[in-house]
């Protein structure tokens, strides 16, 4: 890989006692070069506000295509690898709980069995409350990822400063409600006047149908600022439940 900045023998993968087990971590800082650290030399790096190590690449047999998520909240495209990663994407973009996040922004390159192992954890996230998370799907049908990796992963981690999380990505009505109103996740124009209509009607739980006409808006325009407002949060709803035009909403 072009523009590492080389560690001597590390990039071949030798073993150095007390480094997350001889982890090689290598990322890419914005329209910089490559940079290859031990895991301790990842602390304090803002590795969520980088892109990947290097495009993914789709190749034959792969499920899943490539995709570019714009962050509702930030100035940043995140790049997914696969539909599964796009999908855990749009539900850390809606959770106010994570304030930054990307996608396989750092590569671990390590040394088993006599031969160098290499993986991209999912993603790294920092939370609303600055605490930086790597965050890695759970295989299908499976209540973790292998135990390899999460050894070396928890190794680097403790090094590193961060914590680590294992997700699924959201799948039925809550995945299906999170993609419908990720449509809506960016403002249009002047809402103020008409969001404090909506804000005052749903002062009681209240269907979004009916609420729109108790505010006075046009249906087609007042129901898109609703969801609009799901998104934002500044009104709330059920999200184990359908997320129809009559789906009860309040106030958050």
């Amino acid at each position: 890989m072009s523009g590492v900045e080389a560690l001597g023998c590390l990039l071949e993968g030798e073993v150095v006692p007390g480094a997350g087990q001889g982890v090689v971590a290598l990322y890419r800082e914005p329209y910089g070069p490559v940079r290859a650290c031990s895991a301790a030399g990842l602390r304090g790096v803002a590795l969520e506000e980088f892109g990947p190590v290097s495009e993914p690449v789709p190749y034959r047999g792969r499920k899943g295509i490539i995709t570019y998520w714009p962050v509702a909240t930030r100035e940043q495209t995140v790049v997914c690898g696969s539909l599964r990663q796009w999908r855990l994407a749009v539900e850390l973009d809606f959770e106010p709980a994570w304030a930054a996040f990307s996608a396989c922004p750092v590569e671990l390159r390590w040394r088993a069995g006599g031969r160098e192992r290499r993986w991209r954890p999912d993603f790294v996230a920092r939370t609303a409350e600055g605490v930086r998370e790597v965050l890695v799907l759970k295989p299908p049908g499976q209540e973790s990822v292998p135990a390899s990796r999460l050894q070396v992963l928890e190794a680097v981690a403790g090094d590193a400063g961060w914590r680590v999380r294992q997700r699924r990505e959201p799948s039925g009505l809550r995945r299906r409600n999170l993609e419908w109103l990720a449509g809506y996740r960016f403002p249009t124009g002047d809402e103020d006047s008409r969001g404090q209509a909506l804000l005052k009607v749903f002062r009681k739980p209240a269907g979004l149908r009916a609420g729109v006409a108790a505010s006075g808006l046009d249906e087609l325009t007042g129901l898109d600022l609703a969801y609009r407002m799901l998104w934002q949060r500044r009104l709330l709803f059920d999200i184990t439940q359908p997320l129809l035009p009559d789906a009860v909403a309040w106030t958050a």
